[in-house]
């Protein structure tokens, strides 16, 4: 197996169907976040593994290469032997398996969801409570953040320098404390990815809402797609992903060990 050069990136986006392919990949394919493009052949590929230097992947292309096959299953043995993270994004279900016979399971399965957004948000959007502020985040607010703080955009972002170039969020203030955050997890030149958290003792406010309708009006108004992918059970990302305008369009599956 080959690692593809930077300067084919380019030049294999169009083989990605948007329906299943999640925004990690383009952030590597144009190059917003760095990563690796394992391919059979340099010239003609036909199938691919694509990773983020967290450990996230996304294996796709001919799903009968027993090479690339085999170069997969040792590829997964060398991350399992230093403890790496593993999680890899399946774009169909005859890779779905696949991966259960060359890995033999020994990684857990879960299934997603991945919404299509439909509808412009609410210009005016919910009232905040009194006292509540709502901001674009910066380095203060990921200073003073539990959950996006400055070690998550280490992992998914390289840091915190480089996601303020390429990446924006926004979070609801409570006085100093960072209650509500919608973050760009993945950024491309016209997509973004949302991650979105709040503190469990503010939630049933609105506030992912309000966070969430500010990241999507932000991201149009400078021609970028919202996306928005979530666990199959998890029904409150489900339901606030129908109120901001998302559309469910397709089910899908990952694999990983121990950190999903």
């Amino acid at each position: 197996m080959q690692e593809l050069t930077k300067e084919k990136y380019n030049g294999i986006k169009t083989r990605f169907h948007e329906k299943v392919c999640p925004t990690f990949v383009y952030s590597i394919l144009e190059q917003t976040i760095p990563g690796v493009v394992y391919v059979d052949d340099h010239t003609f590929p036909k199938s691919f593994l694509i990773g983020t230097e967290s450990g996230i992947y996304f294996i796709a292309g001919e799903e009968g290469n027993q090479d690339f096959n085999d170069f997969i299953a040792k590829y997964y043995e060398k991350q399992a032997k230093s403890t790496k993270r593993f999680t890899l994004f399946s774009s169909s279900d005859t890779w779905d398996r696949v991966m259960k016979t060359i890995l033999k399971d020994e990684l857990n399965q879960m299934k997603r969801v991945a919404f299509s957004f439909q509808q412009k948000p609410s210009i005016t959007g919910l009232q905040l409570p009194k006292g509540f502020v709502l901001k674009r985040i910066d380095e203060d607010i990921i200073s003073n953040s539990t959950e996006f703080n400055r070690a998550y955009y280490e992992e998914y972002w390289d840091s915190v320098s480089h996601f303020s170039s390429k990446g924006f969020g926004f979070a609801v203030l409570h006085g100093n404390h960072v209650v509500s955050e919608c973050t760009s997890i993945f950024s491309g030149r016209n997509r973004a990815e949302m991650d979105i958290y709040t503190l469990e003792e503010y939630r049933g406010m609105g506030l992912a809402y309000c966070v969430g309708n500010e990241f999507i009006k932000y991201g149009l108004k400078h021609g970028i797609n919202p996306n928005w992918d979530c666990d199959v059970w998890n029904t409150s990302s489900i339901t606030l992903a129908n109120k901001l305008g998302f559309k469910s369009i397709t089910e899908y599956s990952i694999f990983y060990s121990g950190k999903s």
